[in-house]
């Protein structure tokens, strides 16, 4: 029976064991993710879940994020289930992927990675920067795509053949039932299926109340004023008296100061005759009819000259 000391070293011995065989693991990275699980060794960090060599990630809902030691990061898409594991050195590691999506974006050095497939094997030699999508669906086609930032080749060969083929730069192809023999050209998406976008549906504001005001008083335009027709014509007034006994009015005074219907002042020069010739003489009658003649002819062309 042990005593309470040995006990005690005991315990102490056992934990300096499982921290040397955890030391001994290579530390992979850190695992980000809200709903993923996590089989194999693992050590609780204050940031995230360190992840060592020989464990599997397998993503929920959300995409998992593992942030690699070496440097760059490995997408695990959702529903995905992926194993990780490293080299002695740590510097060359080993994916499997059963079924689901990857997305690599990372340094590569002077050293290979490699992605097993149930029917593929991927390898992708260095130095270089390695930017590629992975999909294999249950009944074993598999998509590689070379996205727009990879700098590293891409090799694809049959796990249970020698024939390859290289992926080329920004390419996607497609192997039906994981036969290098049906390569197709694809342009889908090989990695993490885009998330829709969220659209969010905006309500019109209600229209304001329309308050009471008190009727205004209306007011009818003001008419302008009826400008003069060019056609309409000027009336005299002034009075006319003509006797036939009298003698020729001096018609001077009268004719210059006419008034018209628009408060307008004519002004007409005066016309003087030339004395008549006394030497032919004439009869009374004779006078007179031509002193009438003569006015009526004046008036005349006076009112005929007022009118155009």
């Amino acid at each position: 029976m042990l005593s309470p000391f040995n006990r005690i070293l005991l315990s102490a011995l056992l934990v300096l064991t499982m921290q040397s065989a955890i030391t001994a693991q290579q530390t992979l990275g850190e695992l980000y993710a809200t709903d993923a699980s996590v089989k194999g060794s693992v050590i609780l960090a204050g940031s995230g879940t360190s992840v060592l060599s020989g464990s599997s990630i397998e993503a929920g809902a959300q995409a998992a994020t593992l942030k690699l030691e070496r440097g760059g990061t490995l997408l695990v898409c959702p529903g995905t289930k992926l194993s990780v594991s490293a080299s002695q050195s740590g510097r060359e590691l080993m994916f499997s992927l059963n079924s689901g999506s990857l997305e690599m974006n990372y340094p590569l050095g002077a050293s290979a990675d490699t992605l097993l497939t149930p029917d593929l094997r991927l390898l992708m030699p260095g130095p270089g920067t390695v930017h590629a999508a992975v999909r294999v669906t249950p009944q074993g086609d598999t998509c590689v795509q070379s996205l727009p930032w990879n700098a590293a080749a891409i090799v694809v060969s049959e796990t249970m053949g020698d024939a390859t083929y290289q992926v080329k730069h920004d390419e996607a192809v497609q192997f039906n039932a994981g036969h290098l023999g049906e390569a197709t050209h694809s342009k889908q998406n090989c990695g993490c299926p885009v998330a829709p976008s969220t659209q969010v549906a905006k309500a019109a504001p209600p229209p304001r109340p329309v308050e009471n005001k008190p009727p205004q008083p209306t007011t009818s335009p003001a008419q302008p004023l009826a400008s003069p027709s060019p056609e309409e014509h000027l009336s005299v007034d002034a009075p006319f008296v003509f006797r036939a006994t009298d003698p020729a009015p001096d018609l001077t005074m009268t004719v210059a100061t006419l008034k018209l219907d628009r408060n307008k002042v004519v002004q007409l020069d005066p016309v003087v005759l030339p004395p008549q010739n006394n030497l032919q003489p004439k009869t009374a009658e004779t006078a007179n009819k031509q002193q009438k003649h003569g006015l009526l002819s004046r008036l005349g062309a006076f009112v005929a000259g007022l009118f155009h």
